[in-house]
């Protein structure tokens, strides 16, 4: 892949993108409780084009449902996508906590994530 098309989500507003083959549960638990909004397998968008687990990152954009559908669209027809994939996966899961410490991101994954019920006492 040319170098340019490692940052195709730049033309989408996401800053970074840190790609995973599959986050542990308590790892997924905390990103979906911090992150401005999920995607997760039961959003039609999300099961359809999705089978890694990604973080986004928007440093200064307000990150919206419609950008980041057309993004995973467009990843999912992407020519290179295998290779999107692979130099834009993260190695080292340490590294993420420093970055997501103070930016909004979304996560979005090929699986349900559970969510917290609430029922009066």
């Amino acid at each position: 892949m040319a170098p340019h098309e490692n940052y195709a989500h730049a033309k989408f507003g996401i800053d970074e993108i840190y790609i995973h083959e599959g986050f542990t549960h308590s790892l997924l638990a905390k990103l979906h409780q911090r992150a401005a909004f999920n995607l997760d397998a039961e959003d039609n968008i999300a099961q359809k084009y999705v089978s890694h687990d990604m973080l986004l990152i928007f440093h200064n954009r307000t990150p919206n449902r419609s950008l980041i559908y057309r993004f995973l669209q467009f990843l999912d027809q992407h020519p290179e996508k295998e290779s999107y994939i692979k130099s834009n996966t993260l190695l080292n899961e340490e590294e993420l906590f420093s970055t997501i410490k103070s930016k909004k991101f979304v996560l979005v994954t090929h699986r349900i994530l559970v969510k917290e019920t609430y029922s009066p006492a």
